[in-house]
């Protein structure tokens, strides 16, 4: 999944959320889903960050040998 997918897929909970259609049964429950999506994506994107960090590193050169790079490989 890209990063750009999970904003809609983000996007789409916040609708969810805002319908006031939803019964208090409706709500707990798309409540739930939510902070479970939320909690999955706040991972996806630190880890996007450590890959990105980690390639900026690599490419300037600083990594070179050290144990960072052997565990990012």
């Amino acid at each position: 999944m890209t990063l750009l997918e999970l904003q809609d897929i983000l996007g789409e909970r916040i609708l969810i959320a805002k319908n006031e259609n939803l019964s208090t049964e409706e709500r707990k429950m798309e409540t739930d889903l939510s902070q479970t999506i939320s909690s999955l994506a706040k991972q996806m994107i630190n880890n996007a960050d450590i890959v990105l960090r980690a390639d900026k590193l690599k490419a300037e050169g600083k990594i070179t040998g050290s144990n960072i790079e052997k565990m990012i490989g």
